[in-house]
């Protein structure tokens, strides 16, 4: 079959990314273009073309991606890295018709996902339980035990568990930026989910798919498809009131009671698409046949499957890398990454 729908993909080396490069060219009809900021993303090289490109908070990426777009003439950008979705979608909303498609949710609704704040205060307006926050800031409002993290990161970076307020000043002593960038919730205790909601570009849910987080180390190392009713309509809950329009994966715990809490939203695909893929939805090509107006019949996961991520190794020689399907921000890499 001929892999005529193209599809840009960011975050190559993404521990996830990798599945999804693998399960789009198995199905024979996309071409995919990889980019990542490291020249050692695996994902390149899996990919019919790769790019190494700025990373997104660089002057130059949106020029780079911008080129990339113009040679390639994706039909689809995907774009996993959080800081890199807001200037996606200002590019592309510049581009003359007809533009790629952004499979992700509605450029709104990824600005206030990617900032866990606003995404606490929307999802108590619309009625969906989340734990109750402060900004930290705010130390004299809090109630302990408690959870901080940064507004806007990811992976569980600068995660950290506080029993008392001393524990609060002890952290934002150390802390990298002002209290105001870091968001104190309410401590709720249970078992953590990571859900993936697949929802069509412009509606409607298609799927959802409940994976229960038994081991974390900054992203899932173990996890397990479930079914459970009370996440089903609590994520179809979230793109009724909320409208996403589009993928998106919602993180949250059951506490002891079986009641759902939402602790953030993710407005992209998570690490675990990969389970999500090998349970039976392929969550990016469904989305894309959908929005290219192809029937999706009634889908069905896999239940009770585990995933145990382990390491891999790719092996070629030194000045095959990186392959000639790569590139390095538009001019071509002859003699080896280290050399770039």
């Amino acid at each position: 079959m001929d892999r005529d729908i193209g599809v840009l993909i960011t975050g190559a080396g993404g521990a996830g990314t990798i599945e999804m490069i693998r399960s789009l060219r198995q199905l024979g009809r996309y071409r995919v273009i990889a980019v990542d900021a490291s020249p050692y993303a695996a994902g390149l090289g899996l990919a019919d073309r790769g790019y190494i490109i700025p990373a997104a908070v660089e002057p130059s990426f949106p020029g780079v991606l911008g080129r990339i777009i113009a040679e390639e003439e994706p039909h689809c950008i995907v774009p996993l890295v959080d800081e890199e979705i807001p200037v996606v979608y200002a590019m592309v909303g510049a581009l003359p018709p007809p533009r790629p498609l952004v499979v992700a949710p509605a450029s709104w609704f990824c600005r206030v996902a990617l900032d866990k704040w606003a995404t606490s205060g929307i999802l108590g307006r619309a009625g969906i339980p989340t734990p109750r926050a402060w900004l930290a800031s705010q130390a004299e409002r809090c109630s302990f035990p408690a959870v901080i993290k940064p507004r806007d990161g990811r992976g569980s970076r600068e995660l950290a568990y506080l029993s008392g307020p001393d524990d609060l000043v002890s952290y934002l002593a150390r802390a990298s930026r002002g209290a105001e960038s870091y968001i104190v919730q309410k401590y709720v205790a249970g078992r953590e989910y990571t859900v993936s909601v697949v929802v069509g570009l412009g509606g409607p849910t298609l799927a959802v798919v409940p994976k229960e987080v038994i081991v974390k180390r900054g992203i899932t190392h173990v996890g397990v498809t479930r079914v459970v009713p009370d996440i089903d309509r609590l994520c179809r809950q979230i793109q009724d009131r909320l409208q996403a329009n589009g993928p998106f994966n919602v993180q949250l715990i059951i506490a002891d009671d079986g009641t759902p809490t939402v602790i953030e939203i993710n407005p992209r695909y998570s690490t675990t698409v990969a389970l999500t893929i090998a349970a039976g939805i392929n969550e990016v090509d469904v989305v894309i046949r959908h929005a290219l107006g192809e029937p999706i019949g009634p889908l069905a996961f896999q239940p009770n499957l585990m995933m145990v991520r382990y390491p891999t190794q790719m092996y070629v020689p030194e000045s095959e890398w990186p392959p000639p399907t790569v590139t390095q921000w538009g001019v071509a890499v002859e003699q080896g990454a280290h050399q770039g």
